[in-house]
């Protein structure tokens, strides 16, 4: 029986009666299971934040050759194409901020 193909009540079923059938010590980690899908559901922003951190990370080891003159640079040419990208799409005003 491919568990893909079963209506969701059958779905259901078999879980209970393949968790009905767990010794004590199992059950326990299906219970433990359950509880960290619950809270992943509840906060789905955590996992977004930690693959946010994670990518971070790997481009901080990416640039990590860089001086800091040159970070500084990369930092303000993605920011002037933010900007420039702003302002092309209406959501900005050129001049809008100081020194522009």
């Amino acid at each position: 029986m491919n568990p893909q193909n079963l209506a969701p009540q059958d779905l259901v079923r078999k879980a209970v009666v393949e968790v009905a059938q767990l010794p004590e010590n199992e059950l326990l980690i299906v219970i433990e299971m359950v509880d960290n899908l619950k809270k992943q559901r509840a906060h789905p922003s955590r996992a977004l934040a930690a693959n946010i951190v994670a990518q971070a990370k790997a481009r901080a080891l990416e640039t990590s050759h860089l001086s800091r003159e040159e970070l500084m640079k990369q930092f303000g040419d993605t920011l002037e194409a933010i900007r420039s990208e702003a302002v092309a799409k209406g959501v900005a005003i050129e001049g809008e901020l100081e020194g522009d």
